[in-house]
């Protein structure tokens, strides 16, 4: 079974829902028989790369919220989020570029095993949106990667160059020439069924179900 999974580390709704697809794999032992492919999308691509704002001064500015309206939106998010045993840290939540986090994805799916990709994936969302670290900072990129069993040399020259920046871009593209193509985390099931967006645990055990 294979899922291919377009997501952005900026997106708090991708972690959530790539959290949940994961711990209903283990639950239905599935662990081992999905092959997961995790592909580039950016929010926004011209995301600084050293932060100017918070998530929150985010949707109050580029998205002309109130105080009010931004407050319950990120209560809201992160009340979803603890359902799948997540404790986001919005309020303070840095915006910046994703696109070296993205390129070390791609590095870690090409020369590492799927575990190491998988854990290298889901550090980065931690870092993000638990720990408040900087993506765009390749220091932290740097240490993540090397957590999650990554030569520390390898790592340092792809994020000293602009190794898989194409790949990124081309996978970006592809999604957004998908006629269906609105909400990430968009994945798509190996019988052409599509979720996107806001997914619910059942709509993802009976996609799942229909696989095996």
């Amino acid at each position: 079974m294979e899922i291919k999974i377009w997501a952005d580390y900026a997106c708090p709704y991708s972690y959530m829902g790539e959290k949940q697809l994961m711990d209903i794999i283990e639950s239905q032992g599935l662990t081992g028989q999905v092959k997961i492919q995790f592909l580039s999308y950016q929010l926004d691509p011209t995301a600084p790369l050293i932060p100017v704002e918070t998530m929150t001064q985010h949707f109050m500015d580029g998205h002309n919220y109130t105080s009010e309206q931004t407050e319950h939106l990120m209560e809201r998010i992160t009340k979803m989020a603890s359902r799948v045993g997540l404790d986001y840290k919005l309020v303070t939540t840095q915006v910046c570029s994703t696109f070296d986090a993205h390129r070390l994805m791609e590095y870690a799916q090409a020369c590492a095993s799927q575990a190491t990709a998988i854990k290298l994936n889901f550090a980065l969302f931690h870092a993000n949106f638990i720990e408040n670290l900087r993506l765009s900072d390749h220091n932290v990129l740097l240490s993540i990667a090397t957590k999650c069993g990554l030569n520390a040399d390898e790592v340092k020259e792809v994020l000293e160059s602009d190794r898989f920046g194409s790949q990124v871009k081309t996978e970006e593209n592809e999604v957004d020439q998908r006629k269906d193509f609105e909400l990430i985390p968009y994945m798509v099931f190996d019988n052409g069924t599509v979720l996107q967006g806001v997914i619910t645990p059942g709509e993802m055990k009976n996609v799942l179900a229909k696989q095996q």
